[in-house]
């Protein structure tokens, strides 16, 4: 019997100290620590391979668990047009991937009013998603959260100075506001705030900075080329947001990166274009920051497919739930070289124990005009429904010079505790 003992020792006993926070004038610092299980300041943890061979089933025992090493989460843009769900989805998921804590880059409420009713009401809306995070969100402001002066001293009244910064595993984390004053501003206040807080942490291995707008692109001046001109010469990153587009940029050897959204308004083209929810899944690393950008519809809980989905898709699973009546074959129309017109029917089959969602789109062309152009209907639990299809023509038209014909179809169960389970298809007649 071979026996390989790895013994890994890790701090269990880890601070996080949060400068700046200013609040009636003084600064306050947080120190949140936590308790140890051992008396000498470690906790020992073993990991015992055993195996009866010379050979070993592994590459090697080097465990990638870096003591140093921690990962976060940065969410991007809610707001400017919220599409509803995406981001109150982001958090449920955010929650699986488990981070240390998480980041923003602001438009975290629509904003753009001076009724602080409204206002109030966007931010308690907003704090009871964050609310629903297993882990510390901090706050940074877009030009939706501070659009005007109001929006501004609502801000403080609520979470106090708009621009702040803390030290995480050492590592320096620079919350900016580029609405100081709004809009599009970084104030000389800011600026000088920027220069202590480098001042003071010249030695961290890393300075992370997150701010709405990717103000290094921006041709006007706007106080930002001042606070980069600070940060040359030391290792940092820049993550920002508002353009609902995804870009990295390089500056001064170092990465500048502009998120896509979390929610916020989108046509959703896709990498192309740079349109695409995500989260940001960052690794914290002696070499510097690892970003890995997360597609939200690529993260799932252990449901995502169940043994009861299955069962209850079989059906539409083998095809059998959308059948068109077949009427072209071999360019012949049931025997015939001329089409000039036809009713045909659409059956449509649910033997789940629950309700079947069917749309479809049915495309006319320029030779024939299909009706109805739209079809929507809910079948009960194991029913069986036809759909009647006219498709009209001027005049009798050579099969074989005929517009291929199609429609997109879709059909939709809705499963408890999980999204909708959508199946989409296209039939070309």
């Amino acid at each position: 019997m071979t026996t390989q003992t790895i013994a890994q020792r890790s701090r269990n006993r880890r601070q996080v100290i949060v400068r700046g926070m200013i609040l009636g004038g003084f600064i306050a610092a947080l120190t949140l620590g936590w308790a140890g299980c051992s008396s000498s300041g470690h906790r020992i943890t073993h990991t015992r391979v055993q195996v009866d061979s010379k050979l070993k089933p592994w590459s090697h025992l080097d465990f990638n668990n870096d003591p140093n090493n921690f990962q976060f989460v940065v969410v991007s843009d809610r707001t400017g047009g919220a599409r509803p769900g995406v981001f109150e989805d982001g958090i449920r998921k955010i929650n699986l991937l488990q981070p240390e804590f998480v980041m923003s880059v602001g438009d975290l409420i629509q904003g753009g009013t001076t009724n602080r009713q409204i206002i109030n009401t966007q931010w308690v809306e907003f704090r009871s998603f964050v609310q629903q995070l297993q882990m510390p969100f901090f706050f940074v402001p877009g030009n939706h959260d501070i659009s005007n002066d109001v929006m501004a001293e609502e801000w403080v009244s609520r979470f106090g100075k708009p621009y702040y910064h803390f030290v995480y595993r050492d590592v320096l984390f620079l919350c900016l506001n580029t609405e100081d004053p709004p809009p599009t501003k970084m104030s000389k206040a800011q600026r000088d705030y920027v220069e202590r807080v480098l001042a003071q942490n010249q030695n961290v291995r890393w300075t992370l900075v997150f701010m709405h707008k990717p103000l290094w692109d921006y041709e006007e001046e706007t106080g930002w080329s001042g606070i980069e001109a600070m940060l040359k010469g030391r290792k940092h990153t820049v993550i920002a947001g508002h353009r609902h587009s995804y870009t990295k940029f390089e500056r001064n050897d170092q990465s500048y990166i502009v998120l896509a959204s979390t929610g916020a308004s989108s046509r959703m083209r896709g990498r192309a274009f740079g349109e695409f929810d995500q989260v940001g899944w960052v690794t914290m690393t002696d070499h510097g920051p690892i970003l890995a950008n997360i597609y939200l519809d690529g993260i799932w809980d252990e449901n995502i497919r169940t043994d009861e989905m299955v069962r209850a898709l079989e059906n539409a699973l083998e095809g059998k739930a959308v059948t068109f009546e077949r009427m072209f074959t071999n360019a012949m129309y049931r025997g015939s070289a001329t089409f000039s017109g036809a009713t045909s029917q659409l059956l449509l089959t649910n033997k789940a124990d629950m309700p079947m969602k069917f749309r479809a789109r049915l495309h006319s062309t320029d030779q024939v005009h299909v009706k109805p152009a739209q079809v929507e209907q809910v079948l009960p639990p194991g029913s069986v429904a036809t759909v009647q299809i006219s498709l009209e023509t001027p005049g009798a038209i050579p099969v074989k010079d005929l517009t291929l014909l199609s429609a997109d179809w879709s059909i939709t169960y809705d499963f408890p505790k999980v999204p909708p389970v959508e199946i989409t298809g296209k039939h070309v007649w």
